[in-house]
């Protein structure tokens, strides 16, 4: 029988407003949908979910990904549509459809009144699924017969979408075939929208081999770790004081630092990391640390060494630490800004306008490559 045919009987079972003849042929590409989608939502509502409906009128749309998050709204019932090749379509129900169907299928009739709404939940969704999956594989098995329409092919009901934030992060970027049903159930009273949403057809994208796919994504993902910045802080003496000294500390206070300090600097990272360490000298005229290490050591890492424990601190579980960090500001070039250092208990053997002038580092020895020579 041919499709003008069905349509005819259903004018005359329903009346003339009821279903609306094509002003035209269906194209050759397999249709747009329309009358299939109508046709097979009356057919699953009565033999797949046991009721008598009628789809009024069936809307062709053609949506945007970022035109259907107006569609999922806090009352309606939202559902992905899972199919082929990780396609994903939405499924939206009206609260008022929703519920006719749940209390249909729940208690076996239809009520003149329409119930008090309340929020849809996974088990409303998944009672529904007897109605959306039965219609939804009638709807591409219909389509699949037809040039063209394969796109509706191999649909199921997903889970549910409660944010319609989350619709970019889950749907691809594109176009949709949209449908929006209105059904009347039984008698005619009770009813509502149905809206679907399925991707437009697209082409498998084509194998590329591994040389194409670029890096590995482990290596990928090193590379960009290893490439990430990280701040490092050149600590000289770390100690302890209490709260209470702290709170006596006033502008021109000395904090006494061993003659070790300067021979003897930490790297770390962030959370006090040890990464190397070294001594502090001087390049070029700028304050230097040479990285120390051990002839074993892999190049360009050099692991700690246990040289300087004073550097840990003293254990002092009520102090607080004071970190004295290597910066540009605390150590500028002129030895002259150092006049502290001389109340250091050095000895006669530390002089330190020998180890900080530029003329007489042992910096241009340590690293040649740096000199200004």
């Amino acid at each position: 029988m041919t499709d003008d045919a069905h349509r005819a009987i259903l004018r005359q079972i329903v009346g003339d407003t009821r279903v609306a003849m094509p002003g035209g042929p269906v194209p050759e590409s397999g249709g747009d949908g329309r009358f299939a989608l109508r046709l097979e939502a009356a057919r699953a509502v009565r033999d797949d979910f046991g009721l008598t409906g009628i789809v009024e009128t069936c809307a062709l749309l053609r949506p945007r990904l970022e035109d259907l998050e107006a569609e999922v709204t806090p009352d309606r019932l939202s559902m992905l549509l899972r199919g082929g090749a990780g396609r994903l379509g939405l499924a939206v129900y009206s609260p008022e459809l929703a519920m006719a169907l749940l209390e249909w299928r729940l208690l076996g009739m239809l009520a003149a009144e329409v119930p008090a709404p309340r929020r849809l939940t996974a088990t409303d969704a998944a009672i529904l699924a007897d109605l959306t999956d039965p219609l939804l594989a009638r709807f591409g098995a219909a389509m699949a017969a037809k040039p063209g329409g394969d796109w509706a092919e191999g649909y199921s009901q997903g889970g549910l979408v409660h944010d319609p934030r989350h619709l970019p992060l889950i749907l691809a970027q594109g176009g949709y075939h949209g449908f929006r049903l209105t059904l009347k159930l039984g008698d005619g009273v009770r009813g509502g929208d149905l809206f679907f949403a399925l991707p437009e057809s697209h082409a498998p994208a084509a194998a590329t081999s591994h040389t194409e796919e670029g890096a590995p994504w482990p290596d990928a993902l090193r590379g960009g770790v290893l490439g990430a910045e990280l701040g490092l802080n050149a600590v000289l003496w770390r100690m302890r004081l209490s709260a209470a000294d702290i709170g006596r500390l006033r502008p021109g206070d000395l904090l006494p630092i061993p003659l070790a300090a300067l021979t003897s600097v930490r790297l770390e990272g962030p959370g006090r990391v040890v990464v190397a360490e070294g001594r502090l000298g001087q390049s070029n005229g700028d304050r230097a640390v040479k990285i120390s290490g051990g002839e074993d050591d892999p190049p360009g890492l050099a692991g700690p060494s246990m040289a300087a424990p004073m550097l840990g601190g003293m254990a002092d579980p009520i102090g607080e630490d004071v970190t004295l960090a290597m910066d540009t500001a605390d150590f500028p070039v002129e030895t002259a800004d150092f006049p502290a250092m001389g109340e250091f208990d050095a000895g006669a053997d530390f002089d330190p306008d020998a180890a900080f002038a530029p003329q007489t580092s042992d910096f241009d020895f340590d690293f040649p490559a740096l000199s200004d020579s």
